[in-house]
């Protein structure tokens, strides 16, 4: 496993967090309307940009999320606004709703 991988899986666990399927994503996704739209998907390398970790990097995996119904990105200006939609953003920003893919993370 790449040493930088390692290390944020490492941090990310003594912060409780801990990976889960594609799957379980995909799932959590579905219960609230959305779907990933892989098209999107990016290989890059996060930086932390502040903290005690600030300057370590990691290898990561972007994608895009969409409304299941319209296929218009859940960030789409005319994207729906509503309840499911907050609910998305907890799992984003509040839960840490994230996988282990080919060798990066991909942070939902």
């Amino acid at each position: 496993m790449n040493p930088a991988l390692a290390n944020e899986l490492a941090a990310r666990a003594a912060d409780g967090w801990h990976p889960v399927t594609l799957s379980e994503i995909k799932a959590q996704l579905r219960g609230l309307g959305y779907a990933l739209d892989r098209t999107l998907d990016c290989r890059s390398t996060a930086q932390i940009m502040t903290g005690p970790r600030a300057g370590k990097t990691y290898p990561t995996l972007s994608t895009g999320i969409k409304e299941a119904d319209t296929a218009r990105s859940a960030f789409h200006v005319e994207a729906r606004r509503d309840a499911k939609f907050r609910a998305l953003q907890s799992l984003r920003f509040e839960v840490g709703l994230y996988a282990v893919l080919g060798g990066a993370i991909m942070d939902l």
